[in-house]
Formats: structure tokens, sequence, C-alpha cells
């Protein structure tokens, strides 16, 4: 009998974590929202989240080792050799007055590189998470998806092909220009990095326009 894959089980928690802070902040509005994400919530809390469901297991967030070769992660399953990164976006104002990502974007090219290296040999036992309150207008302004540093720059195709959920507006497409397509959302996607043979890695958005949380699961 085939044994569920790691994305089936993330799938169930991360829609109950949706649904939980849609309750809690109904009445919100965007703005408010993003003080309460600033302000409330780090990646520990989007960890405990996504573990609760699971039983004995193990949590090494905020570790340090953030390598390729790393040998602990943010959870860790031991029964069923489930390991998975996780992420949680948020940006900031910076001196000059604007706002960024709270991390650049080579964080979050180790972790994809990690978890190709892992499908290799361990398809369905290995997952990065990201996730982020629906609180900005557009997620470039939570990931540095641009090819070089500015307010205004070009979208950087390399980076560009990790996220399947968005949609240009124009070509060329500044980040600016990048959207949700929310018709996407809940469908397996495949990544296909540029200049790489073949990729076994897969990309699932959870996430509708209404709901206060979204959640990027690789795989």
């Amino acid at each position: 009998m085939e044994t569920p894959s790691i994305e089936k089980y993330l799938l169930s928690t991360c829609l109950f974590t949706i649904d939980e802070f849609n309750e809690m902040y109904k009445s919100l509005s965007k703005n408010e929202l993003k003080e309460i994400a600033d302000t409330q919530y780090n990646e520990m809390d989007i960890c405990v989240r996504i573990g609760d469901p699971f039983k004995n297991i193990h949590y090494t967030v905020g570790d340090g080792n953030k390598n390729r070769s790393k040998s602990n992660h943010d959870l860790y399953l031991k029964s069923k050799d489930f390991k998975i990164e996780i992420k949680y976006l948020k940006n900031w104002k910076s001196e000059s007055g604007t706002k960024s990502s709270s991390k650049n974007w080579k964080e979050y090219q180790i972790d994809f590189d990690w978890l190709e290296q892992e499908l290799k040999e361990n398809k369905g036992k290995r997952a990065f998470v990201i996730g982020w309150f629906n609180c900005v207008d557009k997620f470039s302004q939570l990931m540095q998806l641009g090819d070089a540093p500015g307010s205004r720059p070009l979208v950087d195709e390399k980076k560009l092909v990790y996220f399947p959920f968005l949609k240009r507006l124009s070509i060329p497409t500044y980040t600016q220009d990048l959207i949700y397509n929310y018709k996407s959302s809940y469908e397996e996607k495949s990544i296909e990095p540029i200049g790489e043979k073949y990729s076994n890695m897969k990309c699932m958005f959870l996430g509708n326009e209404a709901d206060k949380f979204h959640f990027a699961i690789y795989y």
C-alpha cells in the first residue's frame, strides 16, 4: 500500500492554519493585519502551527545552520523521516523609509537548493514551506524578486520560476507588475529552473484573495 507523501500531511495542517487566521482576523483591514503580522508573529509561530498535528516532532528552527549540507531542519519527524524547512515572510521599513523584505534572496535559494538535492533520493519525505499574511499589495514586497537593487527593478527570471502562482501584468516585467494568480490555487505546479536540465520539485499555492494567510508548499 502506498504511504501518503509529505505534501498530503502539509496540505491539511496548512488549511487548518488558514482557517484559524481567517476566523481570528476576519474583521481587520490589511493595514491592521500588517501591524499584527510584523509585531506579533515570527517563524517559530508558523513552525508550531504546522508541526502541532504531528506527534513527537522535533523543532530546530533558529539553529543557525543554514548551509546546503545542514543536518538540522526546522521540523523533523523521525517516525516518517520527514524533514521540513519553513520561512515566514514579512517586510520592514528601512532607514531610508522604504519597505523591503526581511530576508535576502540567498536565504531562500539555500533552501530551494537543499530541497532539490534531497528530492533525488527522498521524494515524498522532504518539503520547504513558505507562509505569509495577506496584508500587502504585492508579493514582491515580501520577497526580493528583482535582478538588481533599486525601487523598480526588473524581475529576475531565475527567481520567478519558483513562484508559478504569480502572473505578469506587462512585458518587460518589473517586480511590482506581478500579481497572484488565484485561479492556480491548490493546483500542483512543476518548478522549471532556468539553465537546469530537469527538476523534481513541485509547488502548491494555498490561499484565496479573501484569506488572511497564504502558503506555498514545495516538495
